[in-house]
C-alpha cells in the first residue's frame, strides 16, 4: 500500500516476495502438514503442536487397522477403520488442547495442542 508517496514495509516485502518467487515457498511452508504415525499400537509422536487450520496426516504404519477419533469438543472427528498403510488427513480448525485416541486400541493417546 502506498501512503503519502512511500511504500509501507509489509506491502513492499510482499511485493518483493511475489516478484522473487519466494511467496509460493512461503505459502507452502505455512500449509505444511504434520505427520502422526500409528506404530506398535502407539501414536508417534504422542504430542504435537500446530496452528489452527493446519492439517495433521494420520499414517497407519502398523500391520493392522486402527480407528483414530476425537470426542473433544471443537475437534470431534472419527476417520473410521484405517487399514495398514493408509494416510488420512484431519484439519484442526480451533485453538485448544485435544485428545485423540484409537477405538480399537484404547491405550493409544495423542495430545494435540492447537494455537491460533
Amino acid at each position: 500500500m502506498k501512503q503519502a508517496g512511500r511504500w509501507r514495509f509489509p506491502t513492499l516485502l510482499i511485493a518483493v516476495m511475489a516478484l522473487s518467487g519466494f511467496a509460493a515457498d512461503f505459502v507452502l511452508a505455512q500449509a505444511a502438514e504434520t505427520l502422526v504415525y500409528q506404530r506398535d499400537i502407539t501414536f508417534v509422536p504422542e504430542r504435537i503442536e500446530l496452528k489452527a487450520g493446519s492439517p495433521v496426516v494420520f499414517v497407519n504404519d502398523d500391520r493392522f487397522g486402527h480407528n483414530v477419533y476425537s470426542e473433544t469438543s471443537g475437534a470431534d472427528f472419527d476417520i473410521g477403520r484405517q487399514p495398514a498403510g493408509q494416510r488420512t488427513p484431519v484439519v484442526f480448525r480451533r485453538a485448544g488442547t485435544f485428545e485423540v485416541r484409537c477405538r480399537i486400541h484404547p491405550k493409544m493417546r495423542l495430545e494435540v495442542v492447537v494455537s491460533s
